[in-house]
């Protein structure tokens, strides 16, 4: 085991230190935590985490980033329906609503922020794509791709939705289908 950190990797410093950061991001939120708090809680000085991050935008972005890895990888090895896909990368999505409104708050002020968004909407809108090929006729296929994901994008921005963005989305493409969407 080693004495200090310096021996340990520094890809293995980021990942617990994003391990933490993600936690008290989904605990507080984006405007409630601080660097300081996310050095404390890894058990470093908190100038140290801009050794690995410019800001704590950055370190947001890089959380939000690692999770999308995780659900990019793990929802694009499911067999079965895009459907299917679609809804099950949306019920990953909800279990971080907390974050999506800071992520539509920062992202005008931080590239990386903004880069992490134009992503997850880039894989949201390639799912939605996906799903509607066997639902609408060719030529409606890009517009309803992106009312889904105006969709997505407006049930995440409430912080105290009535329904989960799935429920509006499967509305939306039931509706735009003319029969029920099954997954």
């Amino acid at each position: 085991m080693p004495r200090n950190r310096q021996e340990v990797p520094r890809e293995q410093r980021i990942e617990a230190l994003l391990l933490v950061a993600e936690e008290q991001f989904l605990a507080r939120g984006f405007a409630a935590t601080s660097v300081a708090e996310i050095a404390r809680a890894a058990g470093i000085e908190p100038g140290s985490v801009y050794w690995y991050f410019r800001s704590k935008d950055d370190a947001f972005a890089a959380v939000l980033n690692r999770l999308l890895d995780g659900e990019t990888a793990r929802i694009g090895a499911l067999r079965g329906l895009a459907a299917t896909k679609l809804f099950t990368a949306l019920d990953s999505v909800e279990q971080r609503r907390t974050l999506h409104p800071c992520v539509a708050e920062r992202a005008p002020h931080s590239p990386a922020v903004l880069a992490y968004h134009e992503r997850l909407h880039a894989w949201l809108r390639d799912l939605a794509a996906d799903t509607v090929v066997d639902l609408v006729p060719a030529y409606d296929r890009e517009m309803a791709a992106e009312a889904v994901v105006a969709a997505i994008e407006g049930a995440l921005a409430n912080p105290v939705p009535v329904r989960p963005a799935s429920a509006l989305v499967r509305y939306l493409l039931s509706a735009l289908a003319g029969t029920p969407v099954t997954t």
